[in-house]
């Protein structure tokens, strides 16, 4: 092989490997960027969870508290069964007390009708 021989092999070489070449670059500038891409996605992924593992935390509290309260209610509801079954007696015995009133009232004003009749047949006059 002569040197111009040479000398046409690497032009040929050389224009078949520059569209490769530029092929490679292009490829190696998105692998690139798809890397840089991956990292901070990676880093946002990382501090999700960070701040949901400081969720849960707190959640886990709040939940405790929670249930503290729920158990609070609780006792303080089985006291008002009682104090319920004590008022409803009250009450019953208090609508008793008002019918029994009612009742008296009524015979009072008929006792005192009566009595009126029983006056003005004998002309007596009632001291007040």
């Amino acid at each position: 092989m002569t040197n111009d021989d040479l000398k046409k092999l690497r032009i040929l070489l050389k224009d078949e490997i520059k569209p490769l070449k530029e092929l490679l670059e292009i490829t190696s500038h998105k692998v690139k960027q798809i890397d840089m891409s991956q990292t901070i996605m990676s880093s946002q992924v990382s501090r999700v969870k960070d701040q949901v593992s400081v969720m849960n935390e707190k959640l886990d509290d709040h939940t405790a508290k929670l249930d503290l309260h729920t158990a609070k209610l609780d006792e303080h509801s089985s006291k008002l069964d009682i104090h319920t079954e004590s008022l409803v007696t009250i009450e019953d015995t208090l609508k008793s007390y008002r019918d029994m009133y009612v009742i008296n009232n009524e015979k009072s004003e008929d006792l005192d009708e009566r009595v009126i009749v029983i006056e003005d047949h004998l002309g007596l006059t009632p001291a007040k």
